[in-house]
């Protein structure tokens, strides 16, 4: 029978032991560098996470404050708006006076017969119809020139316009207005003044009689009222009652 040698393990030099190469780029010695490049590695991602909420806080931030703006700005607007408005809102009341005491220094200067109708001072010698707010009718029109067929165009107030001191032309004035108005008899009917059909002023007596005893002739009650037709289409209507 044949000799067979016993099945061996092979046996290899040190030189051709087969070596498990190392994933790349770690090499033998640079196995620590590369263990801390892949550490700091981890250690980053955390910073850029961080850095996208950042991001999202800060839009976040910017729209809400964009919002505080545009609502501070609605806010000034609004304010500088009542603010104008108070502003023409007291204009329009300094001319009204100036309408009235024009209306009532003619009145009481004038030397015409006040128990009739005069077109010359805007004056009816009778109550007018009026509105449920106390106005009377002929100042309701688009344009009341002539109050009705009760006063003439020329007594109308126009500050639209005014005569400038060279050359006489015309310029505009910061007013803008225009001023209507009408003086009526509170009494019921034109003709002589009676205490039946009119309303007197009472304010000096007490019964009939002032405090001296003597007796106080009755006056009639006038009453002025002004329409004034302002920029922006604003339009106010101001009464005022006096005795001549």
């Amino acid at each position: 029978m044949p000799f067979v040698p016993p099945v061996m393990d092979p046996i290899f030099a040190p030189s051709q032991v087969p070596r498990l190469a190392p994933s790349a780029p770690c090499r033998s010695t640079r196995f620590a560098r590369c263990a801390r490049s892949a550490g700091s590695a981890r250690a980053s991602r955390p910073r850029g996470a961080e850095r996208g909420v950042i991001m999202v806080i800060a839009l976040i931030t910017l729209a809400i404050m964009m919002i505080g703006a545009v609502a501070a700005m609605r806010s000034m607007n609004a304010s500088l708006t009542m603010a104008g408005n108070l502003g023409l809102k007291r204009d329009m009341a300094n001319q009204a006076e100036r309408a009235i005491r024009s209306a009532m220094s003619a009145l009481n200067t004038s030397s015409v017969d006040l128990t009739a109708s005069q077109t010359s001072l805007n004056y009816s010698a009778a109550m007018l119809s009026t509105s449920v707010e106390a106005i009377p009718t002929v100042l309701l029109g688009t344009a009341p020139s002539t109050v009705g067929g009760y006063g003439a165009a020329s007594n109308v107030i126009d500050l639209t316009t005014a005569t400038s001191s060279s050359g006489g032309s015309t310029a505009p004035t910061a007013a803008n207005m225009k001023l209507y108005y009408v003086v009526d008899r509170l009494c019921q009917s034109a003709g002589a003044m009676s205490s039946d059909t009119c309303l007197t002023s009472s304010s000096l007596t007490q019964g009939g009689k002032k405090v001296g005893g003597l007796t106080e002739e009755p006056k009639p009650v006038y009453r002025v009222t002004v329409r004034v037709d302002g920029p922006r289409d604003a339009q106010s209507f101001y009464q005022a009652t006096f005795s001549n």
